[in-house]
């Protein structure tokens, strides 16, 4: 095994436990069992969505296979990051335009 498996390995391994943990902390938080989001949960959010968006720039750039000589193969681990990137996408859009709509109704009663 070479040092790109080794490291590809450990992100994959890496990035499923962060997955795991990430339902079982919404599913707790959902069914009421935990009272407060955890904070240092949504520090470690911000910190695989950097990983996600660079991970995504580096694997899937256009230029990589002039540098490796190789086509990129589609694996498990860009299809879990490919599914969570989307997650967060559609996630973060429906927040934001929920957040709006609710803080428009307000000011609209108020």
């Amino acid at each position: 095994m070479n040092f790109f498996d080794s490291i590809y390995k450990f992100q994959d391994i890496i990035f499923t436990l962060f997955i795991i943990i990430s339902y079982i902390i919404i599913t707790l938080y959902v069914l009421g069992i935990i009272k407060d989001f955890p904070n240092f949960f949504i520090s470690i959010d911000y910190y695989v969505k950097i990983y996600i968006c660079l991970f995504l720039i580096w694997r899937f750039n256009p230029i990589t296979p002039y540098f490796f000589k190789q086509k990129v193969a589609f694996d498990e681990l860009d299809r879990k990051i490919s599914f969570s990137a989307g997650l967060i996408i559609l996630t973060t859009t429906f927040i934001k335009e929920y957040l709006v709509n609710i803080k428009n109704k307000v000011i609209e009663i108020l």
